[in-house]
């Protein structure tokens, strides 16, 4: 596995800072840790194994380069194929970033498809990189000749300095500053394409799904019962690989019922979890540490993520999930109001944007707490970038108006027509957390309260989401950490 929990500082040596970060990151890479120093620049890392047999080493290390890669990568067998043919495939992805670091420089990061934020030191020169839609977090303090990062504002906010999300999409160099990262294509690779677009999007997702198998005996996949997350389990069970699948919510929620319905449909190994409002309160306050969010709307999705994540038993598996299908295949009710084919892409590429403060990080916080090596299919380069070129016809149809139809129709003979044309429903809808924290909170807060301290914080929108801050203050006490919080939009 790839996950790791990365801390390191340039144009400074400050070991105890960066180990103190480490510890802080411990559910990232719980199997191994390592420290790499010069007289001006640390970096550290923490890593996961792949197997319960792998010695796992967190930097991969050669003739004074050094890479730490809290990644996965969706191309990486063309990449060892192409760029890194020295690479084996028993290779992690910090020993193949660095033989093609080795081989191209610093353009390597145009040509990975994937979730990443990556560190290169090189003879006392670093760079640090992160994904176009920020998939892998990564935070950062300071400037191009002074500088601090980390994976998680609860190591970033031990540097006790101004801190902000580092920008996705971008590459520091120390010395030189920020760039753009400008993504290519292998020149060398084709693929043989099928004409109808449902028949691409099952092969582009199959092979996302495929390119995520990466030397597991197996996938997890968190299954809610809903159209993308069902996809995703129907592509993991095709692979021939174990899949075992996990669902939760309370009593009477329409997701356990789908799920179920799914798992017996493709012949996963299923396993549910039933939880009520005390269950819940029980784990606020993990939700909200691991999640590093007072959003109400996300903080109502992270508790059954958070449950969910924490039921399988296996963190040496593959954890998939299926964020970010309604971003690329149009999923939401606003969207039908979208007439014009550029204004629903530009509306599609403004949620995917705002994705690596709000779905995006759910996910990766939630399955990081619990160890797991969390992946999202749907958000491929070459599943992204085909998505947001289909027009409103393909995506909503043009007589019965229904949201991702051409997701639907990729997979329709693989799931339960129960499932296939189920409407969309919010996560926490379907888990059936919604109506238990709002009566909660409720009864918590008096009105009284909830204007006076609304009127000292603006950006609280319900005492729903006041009790959530409360907690999160006591966890994250600093204004970078209020400032780097991301809102759900139209919640």
């Amino acid at each position: 596995m790839e996950m790791e929990g990365i801390a390191g500082t340039f144009g400074m040596r400050d070991k105890h800072l960066v180990r103190m970060m480490l510890e802080k990151l411990e559910h990232r890479g719980p199997d191994a840790s390592a420290i790499y120093a010069d007289d001006a620049l640390v970096l550290g890392a923490r890593r996961s194994r792949r197997s319960p047999i792998e010695k796992a080493t967190a930097i991969a290390q050669e003739d004074g380069v050094a890479v730490a890669c809290d990644s996965y990568i969706f191309n990486k067998e063309r990449l060892r194929k192409t760029i890194a043919p020295s690479c084996d495939g028993s290779a992690s992805d910090a020993q193949l970033v660095l033989k093609m670091y080795r081989t191209i420089g610093a353009s390597v990061f145009r040509y990975i498809d994937g979730a990443y934020a990556i560190v290169i030191v090189d003879c006392g020169k670093t760079l640090v990189a992160r994904d176009t839609y920020g998939l892998k977090p990564l935070y950062f303090s300071g400037d191009m000749r002074r500088g601090i990062y980390s994976s998680e504002i609860k190591s970033q906010q031990l540097a006790e300095e101004r801190f902000i999300p580092f920008p996705p999409g971008e590459m520091l160099v120390s010395g030189e500053g920020f760039r753009r990262i400008v993504r290519q294509e292998i020149p060398w690779t084709k693929d043989l394409n099928p004409k109808r677009p449902a028949d691409r999007v099952r092969q582009l997702i199959m092979q996302s799904v495929l390119g995520c198998v990466d030397n597991s005996s197996g996938f997890n996949v968190l299954l809610s019962g809903g159209v993308d997350s069902s996809v995703i389990a129907a592509a993991a069970a095709e692979t021939a690989l174990s899949t075992q699948s996990v669902c939760v919510g309370t009593e009477d929620s329409e997701d356990l019922k789908m799920a179920r319905l799914v798992a017996d449909h493709l012949g996963t190994r299923h396993k549910e979890r039933v939880y009520d409002v005390e269950d819940m309160l029980k784990v606020l306050s993990d939700a909200i540490y691991y999640g590093e969010t007072f959003d109400y709307p996300l903080v109502r999705s992270c508790i059954p993520n958070y449950i969910a994540t924490h039921v399988f038993s296996d963190r040496h598996r593959i954890t998939l999930c299926g964020e970010g299908g309604d971003e690329v295949f149009a999923g939401y009710d606003f969207l039908f109001g979208v007439k014009k084919d550029e204004a629903l892409r530009l509306e599609r590429v403004a949620l995917l944007r705002d994705g690596h403060m709000t779905g995006f990080q759910r996910v990766d916080r939630m399955t990081a707490s619990a160890s797991l090596d969390g992946r999202m299919p749907m958000m491929s380069n070459q599943v992204v970038d085909y998505g947001l070129r289909l027009g409103r016809k393909a995506l909503l149809g043009s007589k019965v108006e229904k949201s991702k139809l051409v997701l639907r129709k990729a997979f329709a003979d693989l799931l339960p027509k129960q499932v296939t044309w189920r409407k969309k429903r919010r996560f926490s809808d379907g888990a059936g957390s919604i109506s238990s924290l709002v009566g909660y909170s409720e009864k918590l807060i008096s009105d009284k309260e909830f204007e006076r301290e609304r009127g000292l914080l603006p950006r609280i929108r319900t005492k729903e989401e006041l009790l959530y801050y409360r907690v999160f203050q006591r966890h994250f006490p600093s204004e970078s950490a209020l400032a780097s919080v991301g809102f759900t939009p139209r919640p």
